[in-house]
């Protein structure tokens, strides 16, 4: 005897027609979340390979703002108006630098970032209504959530 009709709650009754459309909207839906996570771990990896390539580079660039931000005082009790600018020079071409090192990696972040926004924002909401399962603003935490987020400092504060 096959079942033709499963009860899913007390009021809803589906068929099986609409329980297996139901069943691969929700499989779907893990499949959007797991790639959305593989984005944004691409991301991060390549975050990771452009802060380690372009150490020197951004290391050379913030002690020239170094310079300049002490050295602002003196210049213009000074009124050395040509220090500033050769800092300000060697600031401009060292950015320069920092971005062009960094360039390869941002091309290949920039696409990563638009599909987690795109997911985000227009995917995962409409993938929720599709579901069913309302989505509204929420302007405080789940007590599971902040219990989550207190484990998560604990175990930071403890590495």
């Amino acid at each position: 005897m096959a079942l033709e009709t499963v009860q899913v709650t007390k009021e809803e009754t589906l068929t099986l027609e609409q329980m297996e459309q139901k069943l691969q909207n929700y499989i779907g839906f893990a499949e959007l979340m797991a790639r959305r996570t593989g984005y944004d771990l691409g991301r991060r990896e390549t975050s990771k390979k452009m802060n380690t390539a372009s150490k020197n580079e951004r290391e050379a660039a913030n002690a020239i703002r170094l310079v300049i931000k002490k050295g602002i005082p003196n210049w213009i009790a000074d009124t050395n108006v040509k220090e500033y600018q050769k800092q300000t020079k060697a600031l401009a071409d060292a950015s320069a630098e920092v971005s062009k090192k960094t360039k390869p990696f941002r091309t290949k972040i920039a696409p990563l970032n638009k599909a987690v926004k795109y997911i985000d924002t227009i995917a995962v909401p409409a993938s929720l209504k599709l579901l069913g399962v309302p989505v509204q603003p929420r302007f405080s935490l789940s007590k599971f959530m902040k219990d989550e987020l207190e484990k998560q400092k604990n175990k930071n504060k403890n590495n």
